[in-house]
């Protein structure tokens, strides 16, 4: 025994944390001389541990021997089942049940109790033979065979009780989980014990009801009294009862069909008929004082009952051992009444009679009981809590804080325009508890909206109902989403939960919510056991009881309520009494954020007026509670009046970084290349569709491919970067068919989610990447079909975490490390490694000589923060604080290096906004990547109004911007509309990005034709008439003029066109011989490799040409300047100014400038000779062969940083450092015109001419630092015709007309010409207010039809300045346009008349120079 209770002991050990002292019982005591010679039957462990405990606890018995008490109980000691048969696996544990021991070895087959007789049988016989041997008599043998009969007997016996319990037990089973059992038993008890305890019953019911009626009566009413009330002599009944066994060891589950049908008499006995009591209820109301008053009696009467319920019991082990019961009807019960409000028993009629009242009641009381107790919801009883004295049921149990973020893809159900969402949060069917704010116009609405929620359990469900907002009918519901809390018991927070929001049984959107669980936490025992020490928080819940006032006036008639507030904000209202001592008794729980600073003020209200007020602290409140001062003085009344007020504080650790107002950073980017598509939906009647991807995150959009025209197979091969911040985060691929006119239509969508690609390291230690993914995803469809596929690839990148350095301060303390981490999610504890070496100078200064000599070993995949900016790529956190602005109603959009935007803020009616959002932007190359910030004002109109624009460089804007934010001017023109207020922050990414995803891989590339040599003669004579047709990607971007009777041509011709990917586009070219009659023969073809090519400066090429006898040459000067061109389709204002049009460049303001690549325009001020010195180098670029002179620019060695950066960045306005606006001189800033001789021009041609190829929509508006900067103007353009136009009708012409536009703005439509391929038009247009910086105009040749939509025939772009010189006094210009697209040309003619007081052209001025 002393083993034993050494076991126990332990085990109490490992239970309970703390070291009980065994003992043993009075029957196993022994001398010490015994218990020191006893021998542990327990094997020892490897580690020794037991053997000596077992030592131990031998010694402490002991010592304990003499002074134990006898007949006491022992300290530790097996009581019960639980302790007493309680197995532990393993073959040291003493309590082991040898059965189930052997069992582990042998299968029941092979040991059990038939074996047990066959052994029995085979060792009886062999026993008598073996006693016989040996010379055993008659007696022995007939002993030992009646002992073996014996044996049998009883053991066949017990062995056939068991098999018959089993086989009971089994039946009984299989009737519980498949039949209900009868209580007749029950019915039969309950039969006799009704008639007992009803009238006790009734007398209880009677005596509440009558105290609460007196209390309630109205003051025009005598009084309001239950004379009579009586449930019938006959008893409830219960019908079937029918249990549940597969349930978990502490949880009863039962169904129970319950009836009370006391006027049911089929199953009464005549006795029982003789002496029947229906059951009744009468409540009398006296109308009237004395003699002339009157009694009024309300009857009802023969109440019955029916109803199916499900109980379900959790079982504890303390007292009262029923933790809780839930219950609820699994079906709606049947109720019947008979109501007489007037009348009584003689003349009183049933209102059920009353056509449409009675389904009216039941429909109403199964609307109030349905959400509280109609399965799938459950009422539930804290059996704990009431058996031990705690809170009321309706007492809040903690608190929920639900955040709902934003949803998507609602249901519009305006006509005109969208709807406008708000969402109405409440539990149940209850009353509603928060409303969101109405967001205008919007089907993907944001709110970012949060409420606390009081509960008293988790069996609840929140719904969230959305209307849209109508302000002259009634709101129209858009849908519902609900949100089990149930779920919170397992996963107390949960961030990023999509919620289906479902209408008449259809998906109708989804909301983004947050919710998170904080319980109440209740007292924990101190380190001894004997107080409880309650938890301390500032936050929690505020339960206070209103219980009753008195002498609060002077006379007894006054009704009066009482009114709390919290911080000046009312929370809960009581109902109206009569009297001077009103006993409101309400109860009421308020959430406190700040206990330290919450105020509470009640006050007694009589007719509108304040009677009284007691004013007093929460933390006073909660103290007078706790030293038993119930009652306080009101302030104000008419007499001494006193309120009885308690305040229970109940505490709710919520922890800081809980809110959801705090901006999650990103932990990394997910890189999508969207690769293709296949077997796109069609949605065009006599076509294909035009699809395009849409990729988009939580709020917005996240990245958009470019459009492929009328292809259901398409081929996009495009990368993107989205940042991610939650593993719960899903991204979402939805296709769209380019619409011209109407809004585009979905063809599918896909969606991935971040933990397919995203792996949380154990510990919160940081993120890693899953493997890459590439797949073929379906897309569906809204009726949940899927037709075709997206592929696409998926891999991730995580960011690094920031190591802060220790300021001046913190390494003058010697306990303080060289760095500190900065507080961000995942990042692990800085270790400090002490690395001083023993020197003199040490010894004198030890302090600091431990600080300074102190190296911290920084955890992976962590750098220090000043490292940062050392890295090219990363995520730049823009926090969008505020502004102040001359409008309301206003929004902004982020662009970096791209014509769609990143980041859509929400709009803000107020004309000072406080957006308090947080945008994650990736950024490719930090160096050159530009921020471009719209202002915009929301509107009613097609487009939104455009307030202003803040441009910037990024890496100027990290390195001078403080670290609390600063003000930065919005500018329209040169105007000041204004000043935004930003924070920013960066996560570098060590990412190494593709050839063609770097900026330098796009721009536009100047051509200048110069010459042909030695060309295959053609013509009888021995020559041939020569000109040349240039292609990218097969799509003909110019066309030379033709140098008649030549083999050696010179052209002398320049043309821009635009490269979107120097790793992809083929530049082409063939050499044609022209011919009157027939058709154009060719002399040669050959092509130009892009990727190999010096940037910014001229290369020169001598192309041979591939023909028949190889024969020819041609020879090239290209220059390639890269920038950001646009890949928009549609005409939007984001595209107008990045890349397509030219509202905003034309109206004086350069909004991306060289498309982030800022080093480019400083090469023509003043940076060619640092060029010029390398251009006979060879670079390090990753296409290699870029020459040194790019890698002055910093297009190739991105690591190295020096000194002379600055003047090859951007030439954008750099702000101070207190970053307030500046005046209009310190905000001039220009980048000076070359002057340099590295031009590709070789000599001025005979015939000037120029032409600009281009595609549709791809044309940057932002141009080289070597385009010439005019000045201000009028400018009148003249389309005087066209020639060698495409015949698109059936009759092999066209109906032309040219339509001139200029960013989003059309300049000039002229008129149709019927089947004519060589039109005259002769019209022209006046452009005023034409600045000095640069401008592109757009011709676009269509052919009209009167039935279906227009076709093109051909564009033209054209930069103004390369035709209008003020500078060389050229204002003028004639010239015939190669069409790009299906060829022809177009005849223009354009004049300029400069602005009077200008400088004539005198003076250029740069790319960012003002008026």
């Amino acid at each position: 025994m002393p083993v034993a209770a050494t076991l126990d002991a332990k085990k109490a050990e490992q239970t309970n944390g703390k070291k009980p002292t065994p003992s043993v019982p009075q029957q196993e005591q022994a001398p010490p001389s015994s218990v020191k010679d006893a021998k542990s039957p327990v094997p020892t462990k490897e580690n020794g541990t037991l053997e000596k405990d077992v030592a131990t606890a031998k010694a402490n018995i002991v010592k304990d021997i003499k002074s134990h008490i006898p007949g006491a109980f022992p300290v530790v000691a097996r009581i019960g089942w639980l302790d007493a048969y309680k197995r532990i696996d393993g073959p040291n544990n003493e309590f082991r049940d040898k059965s189930i021991w052997m069992e582990e070895f042998a299968s029941s087959a092979l040991f059990g109790a038939f074996w047990h007789n066959a052994a029995a049988l085979f060792v009886i016989p062999v026993a008598c033979y073996v006693v016989f041997k040996l010379g055993g008599g008659f007696v022995s043998l007939i002993l030992i065979i009646a002992f073996g009969a014996t044996y049998y007997k009883n053991s066949i016996r017990r062995f056939r009780r068991n098999a018959r319990d089993d086989i009971t037990r089994e039946l009984i089973k299989n009737a519980i989980e498949n039949d209900v059992e009868t209580t007749e038993w029950i019915n039969n008890f309950l039969s006799k014990f009704w008639l007992i305890y009803e009238p006790i019953l009734s007398e209880s019911v009677v005596q509440i009801v009558d105290g609460i009626l007196v209390d309630q009566t109205p003051a025009f009413l005598d009084s309001i009294r239950l004379t009579t009330f009586t449930l019938g002599t006959k008893a409830p009944r219960v019908e079937s009862i029918k249990a549940f066994p597969k349930t978990d060891p502490d949880v009863v589950l039962m169904d129970w069909r319950l009836s009370f049908t006391p006027t049911d008499i089929e199953d009464m006995t005549p006795r029982q008929l003789r002496t029947q009591i229906n059951p009744k209820i009468c409540l009398t109301i006296r109308v009237g004082k004395g003699i002339i008053g009157a009694g009024m009696p309300i009857l009802v009467e023969d109440m019955s009952f029916k109803g199916h319920m499900r109980f379900k019991l959790k079982l504890m082990s303390n007292f009262p051992h029923i933790k809780t019961v839930d219950f609820c009807f699994l079906e709606p019960p049947e109720i019947d009444y008979v109501l007489k409000p007037v009348g009584g028993d003689t003349f009183g009629m049933d209102i059920a009679h009353i056509p449409g009242l009675q389904s009216f009641i039941r429909d109403q009381t199964h609307a109030i009981l349905g959400p509280m107790m109609y399965a799938p919801n459950v009422y539930t009883l804290d059996m704990e809590q009431m058996m031990t004295g705690g809170a009321s049921l309706t007492a809040a149990a903690g608190v929920v804080q639900f955040t709902i973020y934003n949803a998507k893809d609602l249901k519009n159900t305006e006509l005109v325009g969208n709807s406008d969402p708000y969402v109405k949060i409440r539990l149940g069917n209850r009353p509603e508890l928060a409303t969101t704010a109405v967001k205008e116009d919007t089907l993907n609405p944001v709110w970012n909206e949060t409420n606390i929620i009081l509960v008293n359990n988790l069996n609840e469900v929140v719904c969230m109902e959305i209307f849209d907002k109508d302000n002259v009918r009634k709101d129209r519901p858009l849908g519902q989403a609900n949100f089990d809390l149930k779920t919170l018991e397992e996963e107390p927070i949960q961030d990023d939960v999509w919620c289906k929001v479902l209408r008449n049984g259809k998906e109708r959107g989804a909301v983004r919510i947050r919710a998170a669980y904080f319980p109440v936490q209740a007292p924990q025992p101190s380190a001894d056991g004997t107080e409880m020490i309650p938890v301390e928080s500032n936050h929690g819940i505020l339960a206070i009881n209103l219980a009753q006032a008195k002498d609060i006036t002077r006379t007894g008639k006054t009704k009066s309520l009482c009114k709390v507030s919290l911080n000046g904000r009312v929370v809960h209202t009581t109902k109206n009494m009569s009297g001077a001592n009103p006993a409101w008794g309400s109860d009421l729980d308020v959430f406190v954020t700040d206990l330290e600073a919450a105020q509470i003020l009640v006050e007694v209200i009589s007719d509108s007026r304040v009677i009284g007020s007691y004013k007093v602290s929460a933390k006073k409140l909660i103290q007078d509670t706790t030293d038993k001062v119930d009652w306080a003085s009101l302030q104000g009344g008419e007499g001494t009046g006193k309120l009885k007020i308690t305040g229970v504080w109940k505490p709710v650790l919520m922890g800081d970084d809980m809110s959801p107002s705090v901006h999650k950073p990103a932990f990394g980017v997910i890189r999508v290349q969207m690769m293709a598509g296949r077997d796109i939906k069609n949605v065009e009647i006599g076509g294909s569709s035009d699809p395009y991807v849409v990729i988009t995150g939580d709020k917005s959009v996240r990245g958009r491919t470019k459009v492929i025209d009328s292809n259901l197979n398409p081929v996009w091969d495009e990368i993107f970067y989205v940042a991610t911040s939650s593993m719960k985060q899903t991204f979402e691929f939805e296709c769209f068919d380019f619409q011209k006119v109407t809004k585009d239509r979905t063809l599918g969508r896909t969606e991935f989610s971040v933990s397919e690609i995203v792996e949380e390291l154990p510990d919160k230690a940081g993120y890693a990447a899953r493997p890459a993914i590439e797949r073929w995803a379906p897309l569906k469809q809204k009726d949940g079909g899927t037709k075709g596929e997206l592929h696409y690839k998926l891999s991730f990148h995580p960011s690094l975490k920031l190591a802060q350095e220790a300021t001046k301060a913190e390494k003058a303390n010697v306990g303080v490390p060289a760095v500190v981490p900065v507080a961000l999610p995942g990042t692990a504890p800085v270790e400090t490694v002490d690395t001083t070496k023993p020197s003199p100078q040490n010894l004198e200064n030890p302090v600091s000589a431990a600080v300074e000599t102190t190296a911290a070993t920084l955890p992976p995949g962590t750098i220090y923060a000043h490292e940062a900016l050392d890295y090219d790529s990363g995520i730049l956190v823009a926090h969008l604080i505020g502004a102040d602005l001359e409008r309301s109603n206003t929004y902004c959009e982020f662009y970096v290096d791209s014509d769609h935007y990143q980041f859509k803020s929400e709009p803000q009616k107020s004309r000072n906004p406080k957006w308090n959002e947080v945008a994650d932007i990736f950024i490719k190359e930090l160096e050159y990547a530009k921020l471009v910030i719209l202002v915009k004002e929301k509107s009613s109109l097609e487009k939104d109004l455009l307030i202003g624009t803040v441009t910037q460089n990024i890496r100027t804007l990290l390195e001078t911007t403080p670290a609390a934010g600063g003000r930065f001017p919005i500018l329209d023109k040169t105007d000041h509309r204004g000043s935004i207020q930003l924070k920013f922050e960066y996560l570098p990414v060590p990412i190494e990005l593709m050839p063609k995803e770097r900026l330098d891989n796009m721009g536009n590339l100047t051509v200048n034709l110069m010459r042909a040599k030695n060309l295959i003669a053609a013509d009888r004579g021995g020559f041939s008439d020569p000109y040349i047709v240039f292609k990218v990607n097969g799509k003909e971007v110019h066309k030379s003029e033709v140098i008649k009777k030549t083999l050696n041509p010179e052209y002398n011709e320049n043309f821009v066109v635009p490269i979107t990917s120097r790793v992809d586009d083929q530049v082409t070219f063939e050499v044609f011989d022209w011919n009157q009659l027939s058709t154009a023969k060719s002399l040669g073809v050959g092509s130009l490799d892009l990727r190999n090519i010096q940037l910014v400066l001229p290369n020169d090429f001598s192309v041979p040409l591939k023909n028949k006898s190889n024969q020819g040459e041609v020879q090239l000067r290209v220059k390639f300047m890269p920038e950001f061109l646009s890949s928009s389709k549609k005409s939007s204002l984001a595209s107008t100014f990045i890349g397509g049009g030219a509202n905003i460049v034309s109206s004086g303001g350069n909004l991306i400038g060289q498309a982030g690549l800022a080093g480019v325009g400083a090469v023509s001020g003043g940076g060619v000779g640092s060029v010029g010195k390398g251009v006979g180098a060879v670079g390090k670029g990753v296409f290699g062969g870029i020459s040194a002179g790019a890698s002055a620019l910093g297009l190739n060695n991105r690591k190295e940083r020096s000194d002379t950066r600055s003047s090859l960045e951007a030439p954008v306005p750099i702000l101070p450092s207190t970053m307030m606006p500046q005046s209009p001189e310190q905000k001039q800033a220009g980048v000076q015109s070359s002057s340099s001789t590295a031009s590709l021009n070789v000599g001025p041609s005979p015939v000037p001419r120029t032409s600009i190829g281009s595609v549709r929509s791809h044309t940057s508006m932002v141009f080289d630092g070597d385009d010439i900067v005019g000045e201000p103007g009028n400018l009148t353009i003249h389309v005087i015709g066209a020639d060698g136009l495409q015949g698109v009708d059936k009759s092999g012409t066209s109906d032309p007309y040219v339509k001139v536009s200029m960013g989003a703005k059309t300049l000039l439509k002229t008129k149709v010409r019927k089947e004519n391929l060589s039109p005259v038009w002769d019209e022209s247009t006046v452009v005023p207010g034409i600045t000095g910086h640069p401008v592109t105009l757009n011709f676009l040749v269509r052919d009209h039809n009167t039935i279906g939509s227009d076709k093109d025939l051909g564009e033209f772009d054209l930069r103004l300045w390369s035709h209008i010189r003020p500078s060389e006094g050229v204002y003028k210009d004639d010239f015939w346009a190669t069409l790009s697209g299906s060829g022809g040309r177009l005849h223009l003619a354009i004049e300029f008349e400069p602005q009077e007081g200008s400088d004539g052209g005198k003076q250029k001025r740069g790319l960012f120079s003002r008026k």
